[in-house]
């Protein structure tokens, strides 16, 4: 019975309603039902990447910083459209986003992935808003398919994005967030594509759903 009840508390502890806090260091099953640590800049990507894959919008508001802001690539800027917003904002579009049953303009499926295993870096940033610290930030390019009936949307060749992280916490127990995500879109003169298909940027997926 204590083997039984042993098992069990494993299962829930990895795979239950609480597993957007459980890091995989920590967690003794499949990785796959774990959420990725903030104790590196690269864990705040990987979790981007898992909340969208798995439509987690709790994981996705776990990412970001009380002062995320969002960027659009200078191509989205049209009309009224304003140039950025914030994480109030951002944490509601995407809600709308990763909801299956959002009636106005429901996504069917979502793959994200972020490059951050191809030659990653991260440079230092001293930013205005907070001059006694040191913010980190890197381009990475990034892939995405959201099939949103009648389309479906890809990025633009070569579509990459600017990710800015800062550590909210201590150096000796660190707890990294993203605080800003400025993106760069892509070249969208050079696609190819088959009937159905839409190049856009993810500046430009996320607009849909303001």
């Amino acid at each position: 019975m204590c083997v039984a009840l042993l098992a069990a508390s494993v299962i829930v502890a990895c795979g239950g309603d609480d597993e957007s806090t459980i890091p995989c260091a920590t967690c003794n099953c499949d990785p796959a039902l774990c959420a990725p640590s903030f104790a590196t800049k690269e864990g705040v990507l990987l979790a981007v990447e898992d909340a969208y894959n798995k439509r987690r919008i709790d994981r996705y508001n776990a990412t970001l910083d009380d002062n995320f802001v969002f960027y659009l690539a200078p191509g989205d800027v049209v009309g009224s459209m304003p140039d950025s917003w914030g994480r109030a904002e951002e944490v509601d579009l995407n809600m709308r986003l990763f909801d299956k049953n959002y009636t106005t303009l429901p996504c069917q499926s979502i793959f994200m992935d972020i490059k951050s295993e191809e030659g990653l870096s991260w440079t230092e940033v001293i930013p205005e808003s907070s001059p006694t610290e040191t913010w980190y930030q890197s381009t990475i390019f990034y892939d995405f398919r959201f099939d949103i009936s009648p389309n479906t949307f890809i990025p633009n060749t070569g579509s990459k994005a600017v990710f800015t992280v800062r550590n909210a916490a201590t150096d000796e127990a660190p707890h990294w967030q993203l605080v800003e995500m400025r993106d760069l879109g892509g070249d969208p003169l050079i696609n190819a594509t088959a009937a159905g298909t839409e190049p856009t940027t993810w500046g430009g997926v996320k607009v849909m759903y303001r």
